[in-house]
């Protein structure tokens, strides 16, 4: 009895441990060996839809039954990680943009991916992680959005208004952020925002009309180099809607172009919020069933946010609205990358985790941040070569402005691990004790303000009330002392109507002192103020809480007639009109600026830093202007009265109209947002210690006068160094130096992908410096308009004094077409290319026309026939080689055919599982030749060939939907008269297979071949019944020779 109850109990046992074998076996997605695929759909089989869709939000819960963790999505990465913590801070986006250099690009985003995964791993593997947005696995960075036009509050983010440009930048970031391990990524990039994102005032409701073609070449290209060259995980889609149809549901762009045309595989994710803007703003759709709906079955995997895909989306389900292939699919995206990220592993084959945390803030990521900023420093002008300044003459520096004592980082920045340097300590630490450094605090003529009001209103104010933003209808009217509306801290007015509203006062202005005024309007949303219909702020796009300035000169005692417009959208609401009265007596306009003035007096050389800041450009906010603010361009005039010998340093993160400071002031160094270490690199520049190389990313304008309305997105009506043909202050590209460059001897040679540029280079000044040689292309002239020319490569090349090097920049030829608005996809001209080579778009230095000859792409797929597996030498005897040969130069045939027995040699059957295939579609051919096929003579795989047959149908889809629009021309099969005793072959070919796939392909306007007449008269050439040989191949074609010649695509 004891042995059998040991028996049993041993039974027992056993059977226990086999289940928990069996168990563990079954959980496929935890095996870290297991295809990924494989790994997800496991997964995805033991998730209830709720647990789906829970996966589709950004703050993902955990599912602890599977034994998956929370999972916070999100955080900015633009110039460094911004939170938790401390971090390295680099230049602003679009200071990374001026270095003009991909390569320390890919370096700054591999110290922030670095610094992410550190972070994290030090956070025990995320599992510490607290709040959300505060990710340091998924970045929503970069911003390759287009910088169409300097009121963008964004632009700071962006890589300036060049598509090229910030497509090579973009796509260096990704590719740093995301690492190269093959299995692994280290961070999921999400470029954003796509597309046509390019205002804040209207952000969430704007719905530019752009043609196709202004899309394809100018608002798409950066996007799609991140995802084709960088392979990004994730897209981030904009707020706003496109052509009638918001972003956030926008099937079109989403899979259309994203998905089907770029192959893009990672997930899309929403800008936060975007899915219930459908609802309450865009006004799309009237639920959120709805707005999830269509937003899943557009391609919209992920939000950002828990408003829509939470319940909605379940309710959608629940009545049918939404499939359980919709959601799965939008899952198994999300999954994916989180699998690629590692999340489902122990992390020992995983690289990334073993990164440690004392690499956050280190020596090496410091001189990183350093030489970034270095790079990306632009010399504007340089009068008189006031610059580099010599530290063993001066005597005295005058360091005001502004930004002289503060470091500025623009948006999205962190906080660095060390002190940041501003421009005053980085002089200072540069000249240490031998240069006396004197530095006055900024106070702004605007200090000091009072409300104008009393005898300066000598009638009062008429003041006009409207119950909408747009100052229209019939106004509640009364008579008011002054303008000081703030009603959140006013007692309650029950003559007010709620907002949204709009109020316009008008009377009377009566000065008491005779004299340059400085009038501020303090506003939320918008304000306007005109005197003798003069305007002089024009705040009306909206914005936070700020004060504009504008200076004016008034007399006492006269009566001029002023107008000033509000609007409130919402919530905070404050509208103030103040004034700074001239003082009389001897305080000068320059005493209003605080110690300024004794400062520049007393010393040699001045250093003013001046600029903005994010309080006027950022996310939300936009530029009502693009000249400095008035209190600045004041200061500098009345600085330049005292002391002429200044340096200006601009910190800003677009382009400034500084006319009057390009006129008179002799030296001007934009540093943009300089990071961490901006100040040290500003005084390595002005002192000599560093050459200035950067270069202008987007073109300065002298007025907005010269723009189109910032919300016409059409960019042939002026707009960029594409298509404005007016005088600029600074063009695009533009940049000086220390020394010289001498461009001399270009070359142009033709090949097959790429068109060669090459030329010598030559230091011909005093200094070392960098040069960034640039390549813009005009191509041959259209009926339409045309851009003037466009960036199509550059180099940011080392030069000692007197050195010269040959420079060779190649051209992608598929960068060198057109959209074809009619015919739907890119094309080539036809005529001269005219290559140019300088130092900026308006600096040309080399240029010649040339011819570029662009092979048509002929691509041959197929099996055992294409393959030429049965002829002598495939290489020369297979049709495709043979038609190549009769086609000429300017054809290219490319034979993807893989015979059957390699393709089950390899496991690759049948022919769609090929690499050949794969690569066939990736070439993005011209013409597309499909084999029907026709081995298998003895009619002994019936299903086989049915099966081939469908496979045809799927490739003619698939080709079909490549942006290179290919013509596709079946060839039917050639063995057809080959059959057994029974003839049942000829039948399955013939009857049940072949005239199905020719109706479905016809219907489609695809081209046949029929290739009976060819071979069926010539069974002597079927080297085994069923191939032909060499001389048959050649006859094939013949044919098709023959058909492309006669029959030129429609």
């Amino acid at each position: 009895m004891r042995t059998l109850k040991k028996i049993v109990f041993t039974g027992l046992l056993a059977l226990m441990a086999c289940a928990t074998r069996t168990a563990q076996a079954q959980e496929l997605y935890k095996n870290e060996n297991a295809p990924t695929h494989e790994r997800i759909m496991d997964l995805l089989s033991r998730l209830t839809v709720e647990e789906k869709i829970s996966l589709l939000r950004a703050t993902s819960p955990g599912i602890s039954r599977l034994d998956i963790p929370k999972y916070y999505h999100g955080n900015e990465a633009l110039h460094g990680v911004v939170r938790p913590g401390r971090f390295t801070v680099f230049p602003q986006a679009i200071g990374l943009a001026a270095t003009w250099n991909p390569v320390l690009q890919e370096q700054v985003a591999t110290v922030i991916s670095d610094e992410a995964r550190a972070r994290w791993n030090e956070l025990d593997q995320g599992r510490e992680q607290k709040s959300q947005f505060s990710d340091l696995l998924t970045f929503w960075s970069p911003t390759v959005n287009m910088a169409r036009d300097p009121r963008w509050g964004r632009t700071p983010e962006t890589y300036g208004e060049d598509p090229y440009l910030s497509g090579i930048m973009g796509t260096a970031f990704v590719k740093g952020l995301q690492g190269n391990d093959s299995r692994y990524l280290k961070i999921v990039s999400t470029p954003k925002h796509f597309a046509a994102n390019n205002e804040e005032h209207n952000r969430f409701v704007c719905n530019p009309q752009i043609s196709e073609k202004q899309l394809r070449e100018y608002y798409l290209p950066a996007f799609e180099a991140c995802v084709k060259d960088g392979k990004s995980a994730s897209i981030m889609s904009a707020y706003n809607a496109l052509n009638d149809v918001p972003c956030t549901l926008n099937a079109w762009l989403l899979t259309k172009v994203l998905r089907n045309d770029w192959g893009f595989k990672g997930y899309v994710v929403s800008d936060c919020g975007g899915p219930s803007l459908l609802v309450n703003a865009h006004k799309y759709v009237k639920t959120k069933e709805a707005a999830a709906t269509l937003s899943i079955k557009a391609g919209l995997d992920l939000e950002c946010g828990d408003d829509v895909y939470d319940e909605p989306l379940l309710s959608a389900y629940r009545q049918y609205m939404v499939t359980d292939a919709d959601i799965d699919s939008a899952a198994y995206r999300v999954l994916r990358a989180r699998m690629q990220l590692g999340l489902f592993d122990s992390g020992e084959k995983n690289p990334y985790t073993k990164i440690s945390p004392a690499v956050i803030g280190s020596k090496e990521h410091q001189e990183v941040a350093l030489n970034a900023a270095r790079e990306c420093i632009v010399l504007l002008k340089n009068q008189k070569k006031m610059l580099p300044l010599n530290a063993k003459k001066i005597k005295s520096i005058a360091v005001v402005g502004i930004n002289a004592g503060s470091s500025e980082f623009g948006d999205y920045s962190g906080l660095p691990v060390i002190a940041p340097v501003s421009v005053l300590q980085g002089i200072k630490d540069r000249v240490g004790e031998d240069v006396k450094v004197v530095y006055a605090p900024w106070k702004s003529a605007v200090d000091g303000m009072e409300l104008i009001q009393g005898a300066s209103f000598p009638e009062g104010l008429q003041a006009e009330y409207f119950d909408n933003t747009k100052l229209q209808g019939t106004p509640k009217v009364r008579k008011e002392e002054w303008i000081n509306f703030e009603p959140g801290n006013q007692a309650p007015d029950p003559f007010l109507p709620k907002s949204p509203l709009s109020v316009r006062w008008t009377g009377k202005l009566r000065p008491t002192v005779t004299g340059q005024y400085t009038l501020s309007f303090t506003s939320d949303d918008g304000c306007r103020l005109s005197i003798d219909g003069k305007m002089l702020i024009d705040a009306w796009p909206g914005h936070a809480v700020r004060t504009d300035t504008a200076a004016i000169y008034l007399e006492a005692g006269k009566d001029y007639q002023l107008k000033a417009e509000y609007y409130d959208n919402r919530d905070y609401a404050i509208a103030k009109l103040q004034w700074r009265v001239p003082q009389v007596g001897k305080v000068t306009r320059l005493d209003l600026y605080g110690e300024a003035g004794k400062a520049v007096r007393e010393c040699e050389t001045v250093v003013a830093v001046l600029g903005i800041n994010k309080s006027i450009e950022r996310e939300g906010q936009d530029r009502y202007d693009i000249q400095l603010p008035a209190d600045q361009r004041e200061f500098l005039q009345e600085i330049y009265k005292v002391n002429p010998n200044i340096v200006v340093v601009l910190v800003a993160g677009s382009s400034l109209a500084v006319n009057w400071m390009d006129e008179h002031v002799p030296a001007i160094v934009n540093a943009w947002y300089p990071g961490e270490s901006g100040g040290k690199a500003v005084a390595e520049v002005l002192f000599g210690d560093y050459n200035p190389g950067g270069r202008l990313p987007l073109t300065y304008y002298r007025s907005l006068d010269e723009l189109p309305p910032f919300d016409d997105y059409d960019i042939t009506k002026g707009r960029t160094y594409k298509y404005f043909k007016g005088d600029v202050l600074y063009p695009f590209g533009y940049g000086l130096s220390y020394t010289s460059f001498k461009y001399s001897n270009l070359q142009v040679a033709d090949g097959e992908e790429e068109v060669s540029v090459s030329f010598q280079l030559k230091n011909t000044g005093r200094y070392a410096g960098d040069e960034v040689a640039q390549v813009y292309v005009k191509l041959p002239e259209r009926e339409e308009v045309m851009p003037v020319k466009e960036l199509k490569g550059f180099e940011r090349v080392s030069l000692k004094s007197g050195e010269s090097k040959k420079v060779t920049i190649k051209l992608r030829k598929d960068l060198l077409r057109y959209w074809d608005e009619a015919k739907g996809k890119f094309i080539y001209p036809s005529g001269n290319y005219n290559i140019m080579v300088g130092a900026s778009s308006a600096d040309i230095r080399l240029q010649k026309a040339v011819s570029v000859l662009q092979k048509t792409k002929v691509v041959c797929v197929g099996a055992s026939i294409t393959a030429g597996a049965t002829t002598a030498n495939p290489a020369t005897d297979a049709y495709p080689a043979q038609l190549g040969r009769m086609l000429g130069d300017d054809y290219k045939v490319i034979n993807y055919g893989v015979s059957s027995c390699t393709m089950l040699r390899h496991g690759d059957f049948p022919y769609w599982k090929t690499k050949e295939y794969q690569k066939a579609l990736a070439s993005n051919p011209d013409v597309v030749f499909i084999d029907l096929g026709g081995n298998d003579s003895k009619g002994v795989n019936r299903p086989y060939m049915r099966e081939f047959d469908k496979d045809c149908r799927d490739m003619i889809d698939a080709f079909a939907q490549l942006p290179s629009k290919p013509r596709i021309i079946l060839l039917t099969p050639i063995v057809s008269f080959v059959k057994d005793s029974n003839g049942i072959y000829d039948e399955v070919i013939v009857k049940d297979v072949t005239p199905a796939t020719i109706s479905a392909a016809q219907k489609k306007n695809v081209e046949v071949i029929n290739m009976h007449p060819v071979l069926d008269k010539h069974p002597e050439l079927m080297k085994d019944g069923i191939h032909p040989d060499a001389e048959g191949s050649g006859m094939m074609a013949k044919a098709m020779y023959d058909y492309l010649i006669s029959h030129p695509e429609k």
